[in-house]
C-alpha cells in the first residue's frame, strides 16, 4: 500500500466494498504514519466517506482493521454512537492491504471545543455508555475476553511488553522496572466491561455539547473499565493533574454515574504510564512529528503514583 491513497485507488476500494460507480473528487489523510492510514474521501455524488487501511507496522501492531469494522458493527445495535461501516475487505487484493470504508461524520472532537460542563458530562455518558454495553448479547464474544480474577491485568501488561520487545525498548531502566513493578501487582477484577482501549477525548465527536460519534475501536478489549479509565487518568497527569486518580473531576463524575467500584484505579494509572513510555519511544521513531508528551513528564507522574500507592 502507498503512503498516499489516489483518487483511482479510492474508487476501487469502493467498489470492491459494493459502492460501485462512486465517483471520488478528493482524497484527505486524516492520520500520520503511527496508527492506522486514515483517509477522507470526497464523493461527486454523496456524503463523504472514511477509508481506513491496515499498516504494516506501527506502534499498535499487530493490526487487524477487519476487528475493527466488526466491533463497530456490533456497536450499532448498541446505545453507544459510531459511524456505520459500509464494507471490509480483508484479503489485500484491492488495496494491497485490509481495509474497511465508513460513513465520514463531520464534526469536531472533544480537544478541539470549549470545555463546559455539559460537554464533561456528555463525555462522561459516553464512556459509561460503553462500558454498559451487553457485550455478549452484541456479538462482541469475538473480543476473546479475558477470564475474571488477574487475567485482566496480566494481558495488558503482556501487550504493552510485547510491544516494547518488538522495537527493542525493552531494556530501558524505567520501562523495565516499571513493567517488573506492575507484574507483581496485578489486581483482581470480576467486572469485565467493553473497553474501548483509547477513551483519550480526541476518539469523542461532538455536535454542541453532545458526542454524536466515537472513533477509534482498533484497541477495543473485554477488561476491567479500570483500564480505560487508568489511561485517561494518567493522560490527564501529563496535562499538569494532581492528586489521587479517585479525586480527579473525571472520575469523581464517572464513579457517581455509575456506582463503580476504582479501588485498582492507581494500578491502571501505572499501567497506562507504562504503555505510553513505550508508545513515546516508538512514537519518537515511527512518527512524523515528536510526542505531545515529554519523557521527563512521563517519569515524574509515574513517581508520584508510586508515592501515592506506597503510602
Amino acid at each position: 500500500m502507498a503512503a498516499e491513497l489516489t483518487v483511482r485507488q479510492a474508487e476501487a476500494a469502493l467498489a470492491a466494498v459494493g459502492l460501485k460507480g462512486a465517483q471520488v473528487r478528493a482524497v484527505e489523510a486524516l492520520t500520520g504514519g503511527v496508527s492506522n492510514l486514515t483517509y477522507r474521501v470526497e464523493l461527486s455524488d454523496g456524503p463523504a466517506v472514511v477509508v481506513r487501511i491496515q499498516p504494516e507496522h506501527g506502534i499498535f501492531e499487530p493490526y487487524d482493521v477487519v476487528r475493527e469494522a466488526r466491533v463497530l458493527t456490533a456497536l450499532r445495535s448498541t446505545a453507544v454512537p459510531v459511524p456505520a461501516v459500509l464494507g471490509s475487505e480483508a484479503d489485500g487484493e484491492t488495496l494491497g492491504a485490509p481495509f474497511f470504508v465508513m460513513e465520514y461524520v463531520d464534526a469536531p472532537h472533544m480537544g478541539t471545543i470549549p470545555r463546559s460542563a455539559a460537554v464533561t458530562d456528555s463525555y462522561v455518558r459516553a464512556v459509561a455508555a460503553i462500558h454498559d454495553v451487553d457485550w455478549r448479547a452484541a456479538g462482541l464474544d469475538f473480543l476473546s475476553p479475558a477470564v475474571p480474577g488477574t487475567e485482566p491485568a496480566a494481558r495488558d501488561l503482556a501487550t504493552v511488553n510485547a510491544r516494547a520487545r518488538r522495537y527493542g525498548h525493552d531494556a530501558d531502566p524505567f520501562i523495565a522496572e516499571l513493567g517488573e513493578w506492575l507484574g507483581r501487582h496485578h489486581p483482581s477484577t470480576e467486572d469485565l466491561v467493553l473497553c474501548q482501549g483509547d477513551i483519550n477525548v480526541f476518539n469523542y465527536l461532538f455536535r454542541g455539547e453532545d458526542v454524536v460519534a466515537v472513533v477509534d475501536w482498533e484497541q477495543a478489549q473485554i477488561a476491567d473499565r479500570q483500564s480505560d479509565l487508568g489511561l485517561l487518568s494518567a493522560l490527564s497527569y501529563l496535562l499538569g493533574a494532581q492528586g489521587p486518580p479517585q479525586r480527579l473531576p473525571i472520575m469523581t463524575e464517572y464513579g457517581e454515574r455509575t456506582g463503580a467500584a476504582l479501588s485498582s484505579l492507581g494500578y491502571y494509572v501505572l499501567a497506562g504510564l507504562h504503555k505510553l513510555a513505550v508508545i513515546h519511544r516508538i512514537w519518537s521513531e515511527l512518527g512524523d512529528s515528536p510526542p505531545w508528551y515529554s519523557w521527563d513528564q512521563i517519569t515524574t507522574s509515574a513517581r508520584m503514583m508510586r508515592d501515592q500507592i506506597d503510602g
